[in-house]
């Protein structure tokens, strides 16, 4: 389900005809956030902390306006609720993208997630999903190898490609907390720095304790 943004009556015309200007419109920061208290409730429970903090991120990124939103020509539509295309890493070393169609109870979103990562796992080369959801998923990598402090993404803009890229990194262990390394990027015609906060600040709180 979608709706039309009207954009002549929209308070960030102005906004998103300079960015969309722009060779490159997105910018992006990368910050830790507490994930200790998800971490601990999916072990306690045995669930994957991939899962947990993929679905935690999804809650936060649909109840936060902006992050569903994207460019379609040169207007814009907002999404009622949007997936997620993460990549998913495979014993011989590849990857392919999967498409998570996000559910708020998190034993459904786990379920069709697990079905996912095994078809993808069972196939070769990029394995696209044949889902017309995936386009405007907003694009996911978990890097559980190494912790980092910035993050560059590759883009298509001349796509139009206008969906935001969060990546995740190792979990760094600092006086007894847990901190996930994230980096998020946007399409600045989109997404303002105030609405970035607002998907962290809802992501702290559902995540530290």
């Amino acid at each position: 389900m979608k709706q039309v943004i009207d954009i002549n009556h929209w308070n960030r015309k102005e906004h998103f005809e300079f960015f969309s200007s722009f060779d490159d419109p997105f910018w992006g920061t990368t910050l830790e956030i507490d994930f200790t208290g998800l971490y601990h409730r999916s072990r306690q429970k045995r669930q994957s902390f991939f899962l947990s903090s993929l679905h935690a991120i999804m809650k936060c990124a649909n109840a936060t306006e902006a992050f569903r939103l994207r460019t379609d020509g040169k207007g814009v539509i907002k999404y009622h609720k949007v997936g997620v295309s993460p990549t998913i890493g495979r014993d011989d070393g590849t990857f392919g993208f999967g498409f998570f169609d996000y559910d708020a109870d998190f034993e459904t979103f786990a379920y069709h997630a697990s079905q996912e990562i095994r078809r993808v796992k069972e196939c070769s080369g990029l394995a696209f999903p044949a889902v017309p959801e995936c386009a405007y998923a907003i694009r996911y990598s978990s890097l559980p190898w190494f912790s980092f402090s910035e993050m560059k993404h590759a883009g298509s803009f001349k796509t139009g490609d206008s969906a935001p890229r969060i990546s995740t990194g190792r979990l760094i262990e600092k006086e007894k907390r847990l901190l996930l390394p994230i980096s998020i990027t946007v399409h600045h015609g989109l997404v303002d720095g105030l609405h970035v906060g607002e998907f962290v600040k809802e992501l702290s709180l559902m995540t530290k304790g």
